[in-house]
């Protein structure tokens, strides 16, 4: 071999080396088909094709749900009826080793989205409690509990439809179930509280599914009582240092019971009333902020004006802003928020008008004004965490006797009406936004 012949030949050797090398298999590597696919949120009975990018070779594909090999193949069509939260790996394998991709996914029940409204009676005026449910498209659907509930009916006038742990608990003032406790996700009953040894049972809040408290019409006999969910029944003592209790929504702060006792924030604490702080005029509400804050209202009067108080961690008062005198912030103004964003709203309820308070400017503004909208009684008001968006029921005929359809109306975070829903419930007491 020549010269020339050996310089062609280590050419070619050098390329095939150089081709070989590029061919070496390394490990696959996985990408989500988009940046959401880790955690993705679907209906019952939908089918949900997962197919994750796969680069490089491959020799075995593996899908693992909950613990349980599900398929061999590159993609995986997932379909459940059972509402709950599925963790599914998928595994590439070759002769580099193995890669894996998770995904969790949440499958909601019928009414694990939308909106829930309780309704105080039925078309009657005066029969049972009832459900309604908005889905995403805004189409209602009445009566959900009966059609989950065949044979069964929510006991007449109930107030507070309170969510914890995927189950939501529906008081009523007159019972005979005086708590009903239904899946968050199909409203299947689980159980009921019947033994009461308090009266006109109101508004309810646990923070562990065992014990809870309710408040109560009655003013005679207001306060806090326990509720022991474990035995079902709901005591008649009134709790040591609640008797001032306000009749408003019950709030938890931290996962501790805190709500506003006359001139006193209160919290629980091993079933054992606490006073947080003192101050002028009674307090009307605590709510929480985007930013994971607290502020209490506390009620303006002749003498002082309303303010607004952010509490810190150990619940004490770290900064405060008196509102203008024409604010007034009352406790049965009933003080709401979405908790997403910086915004808290509540009732002027002598003129009828829906204001809010701008945590980061500090400043408070007439938001929505009743008769400018033709709301005529407004019997519940809550805020949509998805968007901000103000929910405003209506129950025009509340003392009239006519027909008890509610209206409900949305308001967009500029107060602009966005859209009016007729017969969306039976004067409807409470707004629920599924999470």
């Amino acid at each position: 071999m020549n010269i020339k012949q050996t310089i062609v030949a280590m050419f070619c050797l050098g390329i095939l080396a150089v081709s070989c090398k590029k061919e070496e298999t390394e490990i696959a590597r996985l990408t989500y088909q988009s940046e959401s696919d880790s955690l993705i949120t679907i209906k019952a009975d939908k089918e949900l094709i997962l197919a994750p990018q796969v680069i490089g070779k491959t020799n075995r594909y593996q899908w693992v749900e909950n613990g349980k090999e599900v398929a061999n193949t590159a993609t995986y069509t997932f379909k459940k009826a059972e509402p709950g939260t599925y963790n599914i790996e998928f595994s590439v394998e070759n002769d580099k080793g193995k890669t894996s991709l998770n995904y969790r996914v949440k499958v909601l029940g019928p009414y694990g989205d939308g909106v829930l409204l309780l309704s105080f009676t039925d078309e009657t005026g005066f029969g049972n409690s009832g459900l309604s449910h908005m889905d995403e498209d805004g189409t209602i659907q009445l009566n959900i509990f009966s059609r989950a509930n065949p044979g069964a009916s929510l006991s007449p006038e109930a107030n507070n439809l309170y969510y914890f742990n995927n189950q939501y608990y529906i008081t009523s003032s007159s019972g005979p179930n005086f708590l009903s406790v239904v899946d968050a996700q199909t409203m299947k009953l689980n159980y009921v509280v019947n033994k009461s040894g308090a009266s006109e049972v109101t508004y309810f809040a646990t923070t562990d599914g065992k014990t809870g408290y309710v408040n109560v019409t009655n003013r005679r006999k207001s306060g806090l009582y326990t509720v022991d969910l474990t035995n079902k029944n709901i005591s008649s003592t009134i709790l040591e240092g609640s008797k001032e209790v306000s009749l408003v929504p019950i709030n938890t702060v931290n996962q501790t019971i805190v709500t506003g006792a006359g001139k006193q924030l209160i919290k629980v604490e091993g079933g054992k009333v606490v006073v947080l702080n003192t101050y002028k005029e009674n307090v009307a509400g605590v709510v929480k902020t985007g930013d994971n804050s607290y502020w209490v209202g506390v009620q303006g009067s002749t003498a002082n004006k309303a303010k607004f108080v952010k509490l810190d961690k150990s619940n004490k008062g770290v900064d405060s802003v008196e509102l203008a005198v024409n604010f007034k912030v009352p406790a049965n103004g009933v003080l709401t928020s979405g908790g997403k964003d910086e915004y808290l709203y509540w009732q002027e309820t002598s003129r009828g008008v829906i204001c809010r308070f701008n945590t980061r400017t500090k400043t408070a503004e007439e938001f929505v004004d009743h008769a400018n909208v033709g709301i005529i009684f407004a019997t519940s008001w809550k805020v949509n965490p998805k968007n901000g968006e103000l929910y405003v029921a209506d129950s025009p005929e509340i003392f009239s006797g006519g027909e008890p359809f509610s209206k409900l109306f949305i308001f967009d975070k500029s107060g602009k009406l966005r859209k009016e829903v007729k017969k969306a419930g039976y004067q409807i007491t409470d707004i629920v936004f599924p999470q």
